[in-house]
């Protein structure tokens, strides 16, 4: 199992501990469960902030291995058109296919006799 953390969260959370070690050491053993219990909550907080604010790169120590879009993607702003009207073009036609199938199908309800009721 991975674990992805960010390491703003880890660096803030050590000086804190740190800081209690120094200034508080008996408050120190008390804290330390819910210091190492934030890390997680506190780690998705800031990835998702900077996954928002930064496009994708939030300073964590895991990779997804999906490529980022500021300079390490291979495809172009021309072959993302070209792919969006490729694509754009392919809709149409399954419309088009669609439109014509359901006008067959309701053709051939309409040319089949209606049963007559007998009275």
């Amino acid at each position: 199992m991975k674990m992805c953390l960010n390491k703003n969260v880890l660096i803030g959370l050590g000086v804190v501990a740190v800081g209690l070690l120094v200034l508080r050491p008996a408050w120190a053993l008390a804290v330390l469960p819910f210091l190492i219990l934030a890390i997680c909550p506190l780690s998705m907080i800031f990835m998702m902030r900077g996954m928002g604010s930064r496009g994708g790169k939030a300073g964590s120590s895991c990779s997804t291995g999906a490529q980022n879009q500021s300079g390490t993607s291979s495809t172009s702003a021309d072959e993302t058109d070209q792919q969006i009207s490729a694509l754009q073009a392919e809709l149409r036609s399954l419309k088009a296919a669609q439109a014509a199938q359901a006008e067959r199908e309701s053709g051939a309800t309409a040319e089949q006799p209606q049963p007559r009721k007998h009275l």
